[in-house]
């Protein structure tokens, strides 16, 4: 039986800063990741500039130019209910267009480098809320038992760790659609985000990506059906108002982004990123609360271990802010109409920047 002081179950970028800031109060840690090395992370790749400023706030590193996509920066641009002649680009906005396997992978080898155990191919199975804390993981037919004191689950937006803790009160979700193709299009190098009701139940997307574009969409409900005619609503869309020709789709695929409830943990298991539920559903933006939530997660053991305090108990006053951003982002979301959706649109490209 192996005893470790923190296991982090989950190796994304909540995952991987958790483990990172837990190593680095000297405490021994291990990364449970389910995929392979390389494994493949379906996902728009866009970073805010303010999660560019955290993770260099968080690790002391600038992300490497290595990790880009072409192009590497990215304006924001809105396009209203109304179409194109009311759409605009947000004033002084920067994105980075990022690889977002190489980016996961990057934040990995950084743990590593700094003491992380990480075991990859490896399945967490189920845990024991005794002190220590006692979790069954399976690597290929192997199952065996670690023990820790402290638990971290990162194991994304249908986590097993959440579904242990809490049982049946599951996750809402909103199953996203995303196509990758080679086409031809009147687009800049912009992040398109298109709000109308009938193409996608938050918002819809196109990035220029490597030569390819990049659209998505999602839903209300896990329904294929539904999925692919508001995808093929889209790219009407995209084809009446851009000139969009799509000539060779590359890649297809479907996953799930966290709608709307929050699950912090409880006693000394807690959980960050998607399996807490940390997504912007308006924009489907998760990977900054996921690195936010992964730096809360590491102040929330120094505290626990400093105030002998249960783990859950100090993590929640970390991540409060978190918490209520996302129920407020999701309130707002779910009460809009395409008339307000216009609205909105209109007031941001109306807003003057800060200096």
């Amino acid at each position: 039986m192996s005893e470790h002081d923190v296991i982090v179950v989950g190796g994304g970028p909540a995952g991987a800063i958790s483990a990172l800031k837990c190593s680095g109060l000297g405490l021994n840690v291990l990364l449970v990741e389910r995929g392979r090395i390389g494994r493949h992370k379906p996902c728009g790749g866009i970073l805010t500039q303010v999660c560019a400023d955290v993770v260099l706030e968080s690790l002391g590193k600038n992300i490497p130019r290595d990790l880009m996509c072409s192009p590497s920066t990215l304006g924001l641009y809105y396009v209203p209910p109304s179409g194109r002649k009311n759409s605009g680009c947000m004033k002084n906005y920067r994105l980075l267009n990022i690889k977002r396997d190489l980016f996961d992978r990057w934040l990995r080898q950084l743990a590593a480098e700094v003491g992380v155990e990480i075991h990859y191919e490896t399945e967490f199975l189920q845990l024991c809320r005794s002190d220590p804390i006692q979790v069954l993981a399976k690597r290929g037919n192997n199952a065996f038992t670690l023990t820790t004191r402290y638990l971290i689950g990162a194991d994304g937006v249908y986590s097993r760790v959440r579904s242990q803790l809490y049982g049946r009160t599951g996750m809402n979700v909103e199953p996203i659609l995303q196509e990758c193709w080679r086409a031809e299009g009147d687009f800049e190098d912009f992040f398109y985000v298109f709000f109308r009701g009938d193409v996608s139940s938050t918002c819809a997307y196109l990035i220029p990506k490597d030569e390819l574009y990049v659209v998505g969409v999602g839903a209300p409900t896990p329904s294929h059906t539904l999925l692919t005619t508001y995808i093929d609503r889209f790219k009407n869309w995209l084809r009446e108002e851009f000139a969009f020709r799509p000539l060779l789709l590359k890649r297809s695929e479907v996953w799930a982004i966290p709608y709307g409830l929050v699950f912090e943990g409880i006693g000394n298991t807690i959980l960050v990123g998607d399996a807490a539920g940390f997504c912007n559903t308006l924009s489907g933006e998760g990977i900054r609360l996921a690195i936010e939530s992964g730096a809360a997660a590491g102040n929330a053991v120094q505290d626990a271990i400093s105030c002998n305090k249960p783990l859950a108990l100090t993590y929640r006053n970390h991540a409060e802010w978190i918490s209520s951003f996302v129920c407020r982002v999701h309130q707002f979301t779910t009460s809009l109409t395409d008339k307000s959706r216009e609205d909105f649109v209109k007031s941001e490209l109306a807003r003057i920047p800060f200096s």
